[in-house]
């Protein structure tokens, strides 16, 4: 990839990782990259246009048609769209690169299920939108690396181990993890898949661990952060003020105790039960986060919105789903509020997967052949590689 003047090594080794080793732009391909023009005027969807322009560049010059799409969306809460114009561009491109904050797979069912089941186009979620985060360490880790830590960290999870998670501030809970054919929860993966096996979403900077369902769980859980996407409408912030505390009686919850944030946790899923029905108490999915450079200072991210979207894919960052509710006709959205911890032990059956917040794929042997072959670049915890 050539410079642009002005542009920084950092930026271009990050674009190049993304179009090279996760979107895979081919020449030819019709590429539309996506952003909310709101995210220009310190709106939730953070952007800027120097970002789009070095991406825009980046893809021409591997031979690939590079166009670009802004949209004013307003968001209304618990009536959002799946814009008629996005879905028409899209039906023309071969790869969308998302950078919009509010319209994604997670929670918008219509755009999931259009982008896998009806055109089947490759979605990469670039969750870098700025020419700041685009600089970061986190930006800059290679995604091959990340990818193998995702995939090695997967193997302890079979069906009908027993599973148990405590940490410091009093969380501990244990139960039984489903076998990943049967699991009933929110759509996704295997446990084990890798993502050029199992279909058109492509998180980048690589994300999260699939989705685990469980069963027969019980404990206290106790967190102090979730996932931004929600919090917006629960009115609280991602990072709380004092902890809340969840009681679970065979995998629902029983309980909320804490403070103003509890209370707001409270009466949302009060307020969401007519809406999605009493799945909003359920309490049978955990997964985490696998990127091991995945945090941002407050410089090169002031969104607080966004800087938690980063730290929620942390290699150290456990969360589980608090109510996991199905879309359905009149509701066409996922409910997926999170209860992130940060410092937790977890096993399962014999083996340790997290020791007080170190994620042990970190250290398996194929994940370090991954770390050493780019080195001078941001990797494992502690150094830069080579």
């Amino acid at each position: 990839m050539s410079y642009q003047s002005g542009m920084p090594k950092a930026a271009v080794i990050s674009i190049s990782d993304m179009l090279d080793n996760c979107a895979g732009i081919e020449p030819g391909q019709e590429v539309l990259l996506l952003a909310q023009i709101d995210g220009l005027y310190s709106g939730d969807n953070m952007v800027d246009e120097q970002a789009i322009s070095w991406i825009q560049s980046a893809v021409q010059s591997r031979g690939a048609n590079a166009s670009v799409l802004w949209i004013d969306e307003p968001d209304v809460p618990h009536a959002w769209r799946f814009p008629p114009v996005v879905k028409a561009a899209m039906a023309g491109c071969d790869v969308l690169i998302n950078h919009s904050f509010n319209l994604v797979m997670e929670e918008i069912a219509e755009f999931r299920n259009y982008t896998e089941q009806e055109i089947k186009v490759k979605m990469v979620r670039n969750m870098a939108t700025t020419s700041a985060l685009l600089c970061t360490e986190w930006a800059q880790t290679p995604h091959e690396l990340v990818s193998e830590i995702r995939h090695q960290s997967s193997k302890p999870f079979t069906g009908g181990s027993r599973w148990k998670m405590v940490d410091d501030n009093g969380t501990y809970l244990e139960g039984v993890i489903v076998d990943p054919l049967n699991k009933p929860g929110i759509p996704g993966m295997p446990y084990s898949s890798r993502r050029d096996e199992a279909g058109y979403y492509r998180p980048w900077p690589e994300w999260v661990h699939p989705p685990i369902n469980v069963s027969e769980t019980s404990g206290e859980l106790v967190f102090d952060c979730m996932l931004s996407w929600w919090s917006r409408y629960i009115g609280v912030s991602p990072y709380f003020d004092e902890p809340v505390r969840m009681s679970i009686k065979d995998c629902r919850i029983t309980d909320i105790r804490g403070g103003r944030e509890a209370e707001a946790l409270r009466s949302f899923l009060e307020y969401m039960k007519p809406k999605v029905g009493d799945g909003v108490y359920n309490f049978d999915t955990f997964h985490f986060g696998v990127h091991p450079q995945a945090s941002v200072w407050e410089h090169q991210c002031p969104n607080i919105l966004h800087r938690r979207l980063v730290e929620h894919a942390h290699s150290s960052n456990i969360h589980v789903h608090i109510g996991s509710a199905p879309s359905n006709q009149n509701y066409p959205y996922w409910m997926h509020i999170t209860g992130d911890i940060r410092n937790a032990t977890l096993q399962v059956g014999d083996t340790l997967v997290y020791d007080k917040g170190y994620l042990a794929a970190l250290d398996d042997p194929a994940v370090v052949g991954v770390a050493d072959k780019y080195p001078g670049r941001p990797g494992l915890p502690g150094k830069l590689q080579g």
